[in-house]
């Protein structure tokens, strides 16, 4: 082989093989959601009781010291603060109805090995939901 052409396979393996090691650290590095929650994660409502909106995911964004839940992906977010601990996540906003009465949603997660396990509620709905890592 040319001295020119094996330098370049020999830089494409190269890239190549990190290219690939990248992609193998990124899948083996998800941590535990008790060590380190920051991220996206992703999960359906399961109603318990009432009317909940089930139609589409719903998300959980864990910043270092914020939480946002958006339930169904639609316009409302719930929003938190991070304590000093990654042993509970609590998100809450408070609108009021048609009648100007207030309607609290509040939703509570904690972590359950790879996923976060948690509860949504309004005056109209009680659901549990488990999320995924995005």
């Amino acid at each position: 082989m040319r001295p020119l052409l094996r330098s370049v396979f020999h830089k494409g393996m190269l890239a190549l093989s990190g290219g690939t090691l990248l992609a193998l650290t990124a899948c083996a590095g998800q941590t535990n959601p008790g060590q380190d929650p920051r991220g996206l994660w992703v999960g359906a409502l399961v109603t318990d009781k009432g009317v909940c909106p089930t139609d589409r995911n719903s998300t959980l964004q864990v910043n270092a010291h914020e939480i946002l839940f958006t339930p169904a992906d639609g316009s409302l977010v719930l929003r938190g603060v991070r304590g000093p601990n990654n042993l509970h996540f609590h998100a809450q906003l408070e609108t009021t109805d048609q009648d100007h009465k207030p309607r609290p949603m509040v939703f509570d997660g904690y972590p359950v090995g790879q996923a976060i396990g948690g509860t949504f509620g309004t005056p109209s709905c009680r659901a549990h939901v488990t999320m995924t890592r995005s």
